[in-house]
């Protein structure tokens, strides 16, 4: 039987996200449960429309500084694909983000391999690098966020040297060579402990000093951007709200979506959002209004864009595949 053809696999992931929309739609539904739909309306109605243009724009400004340290991890590694595929496969990544502890987002060195960038192999690192400094990242802005809280500099202390131990488990060489060594004996996992150990060296290169640097100051500043988004939604009910306090909300639900291993962390992220924003003083209406915003232009848009270049990457896929077959002909 014929193995199926790449652009057919990517539109099956498409139908795949059918359950991870219905998931969305009954937390939706869960969270509308617990506010006076009345009321709930009422802050609506309230709510200044035009606020939504700089809130996408700083979940843009999030993806682009993501998408620039993309392009830079993969040039790091030697793999080059024209800037707007390279654009293409990274906006379709947002799709195959969207399955349990992102798992799935490991299928864009499979996408880049499939569009001529050199085997998945070598670009498995660039996936992974990402992540890391990801939790990184966020875990640091969790830390600076606590400052304003009771015992607020001892967390963000403790914090930050968690970040520091992470980034050290990371780059320590020794310490992999020990594992791999463990791997390598064990049934099943053992015959693939190489290939996980040139994955590891790949990622090792890209948290060099100078390129985990690069990479944890744009982590820093692109989730921050998303941070201080939420920060402008929560201000339209609540002035007052202070920076830090609001960054420290998004991102502690951001840690507990990824922690919860959910697709997106539905379900987790939400009702995390929702009961911090009533511990700081909201009522269920106006916390509940706000994480639909804030979900609706960071978690939804990037999946939306993620719809979007679906199809062109599909294209892609398609228009490559008939000269792979025959230039091997032709050999």
């Amino acid at each position: 039987m014929e193995p199926r053809r790449p652009e057919a696999a990517l539109y099956h992931l498409g139908r795949r996200l059918l359950p991870v929309f219905a998931l969305g739609l009954l937390v939706l539904a869960g969270l509308l449960g617990l506010a006076d739909p009345r009321h709930f309306l009422a802050q609506l109605r309230r709510f200044d429309f035009a606020l939504l243009a700089p809130i996408l724009a700083l979940s843009l400004l999030n993806y682009s500084l993501r998408f620039v340290r993309w392009e830079i991890y993969l040039r790091a590694l030697g793999t080059r694909l024209p800037l707007g595929r390279s654009c293409g496969v990274f906006l379709a990544g947002f799709l195959l983000s969207v399955t349990p502890g992102k798992a799935g987002e490991l299928g864009k060195a499979w996408l880049v391999r499939e569009l001529g960038g050199g085997p998945a192999l070598r670009v498995a690192p660039a996936v992974l690098a990402e992540r890391v400094t990801d939790v990184l990242g966020v875990a640091a802005l969790l830390a600076v966020g606590a400052l304003p809280f009771p015992g607020g500099p001892w967390w963000a202390a403790l914090g930050l040297a968690a970040v520091a131990l992470g980034t050290a488990a990371f780059t320590w060489e020794r310490w992999a060579v020990w594992l791999f060594g463990r791997l390598a004996r064990l049934p099943f996992v053992g015959a693939r402990a190489g290939a996980l150990a040139t994955i590891y060296q790949g990622l090792r290169s890209l948290l060099s000093p100078g390129l985990l640097a690069m990479g944890l100051l744009v982590s820093t500043l692109a989730w921050g951007a998303e941070g201080a988004g939420f920060v402008v939604a929560v201000r339209a009910y609540a002035p007052h709200t202070a920076f830090l306090a609001g960054l420290f909300d998004y991102t502690a639900s951001t840690v507990l979506g990824s922690a919860s291993m959910l697709p997106g962390g539905l379900g987790a992220a939400d009702g995390a959002l929702t009961a911090l924003l009533r511990a700081q003083g909201l009522d269920t209406a106006r916390a509940t209004l706000i994480t639909f915003i804030i979900r609706g232009a960071t978690l939804w848009f990037a999946v939306l864009l993620g719809l979007l270049a679906l199809p062109v990457v599909a294209h892609w896929l398609a228009t490559r595949r008939p000269r792979r077959h025959r230039a091997a002909g032709a050999g």
